[in-house]
């Protein structure tokens, strides 16, 4: 049950990440247009490009644990069993770990954001800071909830 929901939570946020990256490309586009083309420009779209930007990069990191597609890069290469299964515990602790901590970390940078403004959009820097908690508190739920070992990534 608990991976049912969490693959509909990753699946949502993978759509949510995809309109992110839809929206940053549409608002490059219609900013290049503006500038080169019409010669008006839209000084507050580089603003919220970068902030598509963040939630799109950000919100894409959970969706990739979720699915096991990360890097791996094996620098201990073990042919015990045991030894395998005693690795893949020590990179699940360390993962969920700094995932933690980041989790834990962003929101106390995100709350100090709140009373600051953007200078184009005028919208709280929370907003701009809110996705490295979001997404860090997704990828321990990912971590701790998927499959263990490596298999080829999907929604379950």
């Amino acid at each position: 049950m608990l991976r049912t929901v969490t693959g509909a939570i990753m699946q949502g946020t993978r759509a949510a990440a995809g309109l992110c990256f839809a929206a940053m490309i549409v608002m490059t586009l219609a900013q290049v247009v503006n500038r080169y083309l019409l010669g008006l420009p839209m000084f507050w779209t580089e603003e919220l490009i970068l902030l598509l930007l963040v939630w799109s990069m950000l919100l894409g990191m959970p969706v990739q644990l979720w699915r096991q597609e990360e890097i791996v890069v094996d620098v201990v290469p073990t042919t015990n069993p045991v030894a395998a299964r005693l690795k893949l515990i020590g990179n699940l602790v360390c993962s969920v770990a700094f995932c933690g901590v980041l989790c834990w970390a962003g929101w106390a940078f995100a709350r100090r954001g709140l009373p600051v403004r953007s200078p184009s959009l005028g919208l709280s820097r929370f907003w701009f800071f809110l996705p490295i908690p979001l997404a860090a508190g997704l990828s321990v739920l990912a971590l701790l909830v998927r499959p263990h070992g490596r298999s080829a990534g999907g929604f379950d």
